[in-house]
């Protein structure tokens, strides 16, 4: 890339400062505060990411800290002549913007959301620091601005098979523990069972919340202590070590409780076990990080010609930005909720229903919900229970029900039989396949899937209904892609209902399912509006 040099660069002159300066400032602050906005709900919800909620603060540090270090350092006073192609980047990420927020409206739960929103805001960001102070000032504060990306939630295509393979081989390590300490254990999935009972993954979690934290903490001390890059990779790896060996100390005594005293003394110690490792590991790494600093060679740049600051103000570059993001902000946000105001009043609720179990069956059997449960899940109603069907076949059904606003979306749409059911030692033989049930006036999009286990075959069939969404618009379209039918549909954050029935005894899908579509006209009642 050509070099301008220091005789032939045109130095901008700093120009004095707009009256109205402060609304230079307005669109990343909405950047900004419309990212966190946007992830707070799964970081409130979802415990593998309430580490985030420091995220932010950490940022501010960070920044301080390296304005700190190089206050007295000049930036360098060349440019390198690739400004089309920054100009180029930073008018896709504008115009990005509105394809992002159409979508984000209608499924704001969808994590690439989060990736594009974050990837946009940093973007632009950073393109601003480039007009101000020029790819030297991109250098100094690249990093403490990008460690936000340690607080968006990976997606599920990625964080699901590591959450499996973590927790299995989590699980693997603990019952060769419990072997050598002379306690038969035997591992169903992510489960551990024990002479006692099973030890879940509510009750002794392993890797990935560790392994986010850790991995966070990690480039956190890196930048702290301005690690060389290769003492930082050395500090990430060793994050993920300590925090696979915490979690297998964790649950590995919270597993030997279980089989001396019952799985019930494991809540006594559950929270207490997480902190303690959580603690440990933080200590740690920060322990590491710490001597790993003491080989660092603390030295600044050489002192050289200072640059001519490019002054944020009236006429410069980044004025010209700011008013076109303002500009392009305002016609997003009121195109967008136009959209959907226009689409919503065409939508109709549709009828009111609710699914009530059969309590009147002699076998039925209420099962219990746990404090993990509803903590987890954050519902409004729940019903759950197991029956045996005058055929002797075994049935369990669960329901769950959420009121409208957008935490419902987060939290219905989080947990999905291809997910929890390996978790437990299940192999998924086929599925899902979509079929529209129809009882009465009511249209379910159910999903039926097939599983197998050293017990036999189960059929799970699950739907996830939102008020005003046609089941029609479902047919052909992936459980996980389905979302963006939203951005036609409407927002979905009128409510969420979930229904989960599994069975077995039967010999095939198709019977399996003609079964369940005839227990739904019982189960199913609708509502008077």
């Amino acid at each position: 890339m050509p070099v301008e040099s220091e005789a032939t660069s045109p130095v901008p002159q700093p120009s004095a400062r707009p009256r109205f300066w402060w609304v230079l400032l307005l669109p990343f602050a909405w950047l900004w505060f419309h990212l966190i906005d946007n992830l707070r709900l799964e970081w409130a919800t979802d415990p593998q990411y309430s580490y985030s909620l420091v995220v932010p603060v950490l940022i501010l540090g960070l920044l301080f800290r390296r304005w700190q270090k190089y206050a007295n350092v000049p930036l360098p006073a060349s440019r390198i002549g690739y400004g089309g192609l920054l100009v180029a980047l930073a008018a896709f990420l504008v115009l990005l913007y509105l394809p992002t927020r159409l979508i984000e409206e209608a499924t704001p739960e969808w994590r690439p959301i989060g990736w594009l929103l974050a990837g946009e805001t940093i973007g632009l960001t950073l393109y601003a620091i480039y007009l101000c102070q020029g790819m030297g000032g991109v250098v100094r504060f690249a990093f403490p601005i990008c460690f936000f990306f340690t607080a968006v939630p990976w997606p599920t295509l990625f964080e699901h098979p590591l959450v499996q393979g973590l927790s299995r081989a989590n699980a693997a390590i603990v019952v060769d523990v419990l072997g050598i300490l002379g306690m038969p254990a035997i591992q169903h999935g992510n489960v551990i069972e024990v002479s006692t009972g099973v030890v879940g993954i509510n009750d002794a979690c392993s890797g990935i919340r560790s392994l986010q934290s850790s991995l966070m903490i990690s480039l956190f001390l890196g930048e702290f202590y301005f690690l060389r890059w290769y003492r930082r990779v050395l500090l990430v790896v060793a994050s993920f070590l300590l925090a696979m060996f915490f979690n297998v100390c964790r649950t590995s005594f919270l597993t030997y409780l279980a089989a001396k005293h019952g799985t019930e003394a494991i809540a006594q110690y559950h929270d207490e076990a997480g902190m303690t490792i959580l603690l440990a590991c933080t200590v740690s790494l920060w322990g590491l990080g710490y001597l790993t600093s003491l080989f660092e060679k603390k030295t600044l740049p050489a002192p050289g010609a200072p640059a001519a600051k490019i002054a944020c103000a009236n006429g410069t570059p980044y004025t010209r930005l700011a008013l076109v993001l303002v500009a392009w902000i305002a016609v997003v946000e009121i195109g967008v909720e136009a959209w959907y105001v226009c689409r919503e009043a065409k939508i109709k609720p549709g009828p009111h229903w609710t699914m009530v179990l059969p309590e009147d069956n002699s076998t039925y059997q209420s099962l219990p919900i746990t404090e993990d449960e509803h903590q987890l899940l954050r519902f409004d109603n729940v019903k759950q229970g197991r029956w045996q069907g005058a055929d002797g076949k075994a049935w369990q059904a669960f329901y769950f029900d959420w009121r409208a606003g957008r935490v419902a979306g987060y939290l219905a749409k989080r947990h999905t039989p291809d997910i929890c059911l390996p978790a437990v030692g299940m192999t998924l033989q086929t599925g899902p396949t979509l079929t529209v049930v129809k009882v009465d006036d009511l249209e379910l999009p159910v999903r039926s899937y097939v599983f197998s286990d050293s017990g036999g075959t189960l059929y799970v069939f699950q739907c996830h209904w939102e008020p005003g969404a046609a089941a029609a618009g479902y047919a052909g379209e992936s459980a996980r892609f389905n979302l963006i039918r939203g951005i036609w549909a409407g927002r979905g954050n009128k409510g969420q209902k979930v229904f989960e029935i599994i069975v077995s005894g039967y010999n095939d899908l198709p019977t399996a399912q003609a079964a369940v579509e005839r227990e739904l006209e019982k189960l199913i009642h609708l509502q008077e509006s």
